[in-house]
């Protein structure tokens, strides 16, 4: 049986936006009706000559969402409205977009996770008459996937990298495998 929404936690480091000096992750979940991850694989096809069919390359990938969330009286809210007075650009607009599922818990605790470099931009608010009021964020990718994990201690939300020589093991390991 398939895993429900409520399976993918997305946050964002709120407190290292616009200049922010101190990290407050927040998840993105009260408010928002929607949240999807567009990833954009960049796949180049050529074809020679000599083929039937096309070679393709998988280039990078660019990763964007605009989530829109209900205005709520909350933390996550009153970062969104400073940005819609401020409209951050340039290294302002830069923080951290975080991810994880919560079928992928680890030993000792947390989740397997991936930390996204990305940049926020307000992008729209308001809404009709007798609606709700809204407000929509721009989050696009600005840098490469890290994977780590992502844990919660006293309520504060944390990320800690998966060290390049864990990883290098791993794909060792993963490629003896499957020789």
């Amino acid at each position: 049986m398939a895993n429900d929404r409520t399976n993918m936690v997305s946050l964002l480091d709120f407190g290292k936006w616009m200049g922010g000096d101190e990290s407050n992750i927040l998840e993105l979940g009260d408010g928002f009706v929607e949240l999807t991850e567009d990833w954009a694989p960049n796949v180049e096809e050529k074809q020679y000559v000599n083929m039937k069919t096309a070679s393709n390359t998988l280039n990078g990938y660019g990763f964007s969402m605009t989530p829109e969330r209900d205005h709520l009286s909350d933390e996550a809210q009153v970062y969104i409205d400073d940005a819609f007075r401020k409209f951050p650009t340039g290294t302002d607009a830069q923080t951290d977009y975080f991810r994880f599922y919560k079928t992928d818990s680890v030993t000792g605790g947390g989740y397997k996770a991936i930390k996204v470099p990305v940049v926020v931009a307000p992008s729209s608010t308001g809404g009709s008459g007798g609606e709700t009021l809204t407000s929509s964020i721009q989050i696009t990718g600005n840098g490469d996937v890290v994977e780590g994990t992502m844990s919660i201690t006293d309520g504060k939300w944390s990320f800690t990298e998966t060290s390049s020589a864990a990883m290098s093991m791993r794909k060792t390991a993963t490629k003896s495998m499957s020789d």
